[in-house]
């Protein structure tokens, strides 16, 4: 079950600096959602955060989704921008045809309770959208101290999700240049703890390093390595 004890989330600060220095980056997150799902008429943001992705969905589907978070502080800044909230899943008392959710999952210790969970609230046929870390190789102290839990393989994903009763459509990986830069800087012993997440940096990377890794992914970089995971699932009958 999610709760605050076992679901640790990056500060308002980082939120608001993710926000606003990582257009191309968040834009991005939801096109490859909304390209391979159906026009939902319901949908949830599990673990929301501040809502930054909540309003580019609302925007490119013309639907507001139901936000998901246990933040306090996260859910009152998704309250002032008039999204309906609930702290837990199970608190969704319906079912939707859209589950959403970009770097959660790896914050949350029983993945696989939470992957259940999350099946038992879709619609028949409905989609599970996934966007997470990838590759342990690429673990490191920034990992630690947004308290992940793992970095996924597509294996291990995939296992995950057949396990809950999904049919896996899609899984491929995305920014294949995070990937090297992680890679080098951890090979350089360069640490990683401030410079990623700084705002110059995250501006950086998002205006001009991120739409060369989008070209490299798109001529086939996905399907050997990345920085993140792009997962499509549907509940299995």
């Amino acid at each position: 079950m999610q709760n605050e004890s076992n679901t640790k989330y990056t500060g308002l600060e980082e939120l608001l600096a993710a926000e606003n220095y990582r257009t191309n980056y968040n834009n991005f997150i939801v096109e490859s959602c909304i390209k391979q799902v159906k026009k939902p008429s319901s949908l949830i943001d599990f673990g929301a955060g501040i809502g930054t992705l909540s309003l580019i969905l609302k925007e490119k589907l013309n639907v507001s989704p139901i936000c998901i978070e246990v933040d306090q502080k996260n859910t009152r800044y998704l309250r002032n921008r008039d999204f309906q909230t609930l702290k837990n899943i199970e608190d969704f008392e319906d079912n939707t045809d859209l589950i959403f959710s970009s770097n959660v999952l790896e914050h949350i210790q029983d993945d696989i309770e939470i992957l259940e969970l999350l099946r038992n609230k879709l619609s028949t046929d409905g989609f599970l959208y996934l966007y997470l870390p990838a590759n342990m190789l690429l673990w490191s102290k920034v990992d630690e101290s947004v308290g992940h839990y793992r970095r996924y393989s597509r294996k291990e994903i995939k296992r995950k999700l057949k396990a809950t009763g999904y049919k896996v459509k899609s899984v491929y990986y995305a920014d294949s240049m995070g990937f090297l830069a992680i890679l080098v800087m951890k090979l350089f012993k360069y640490s990683t703890d401030k410079v990623i997440e700084s705002p110059a940096s995250l501006k950086s990377y998002d205006s001009f390093i991120f739409p060369v890794s989008r070209f490299l992914d798109a001529i086939g970089l996905k399907f050997l390595f990345g920085k993140n995971l792009v997962i499509v699932a549907q509940r299995n009958h």
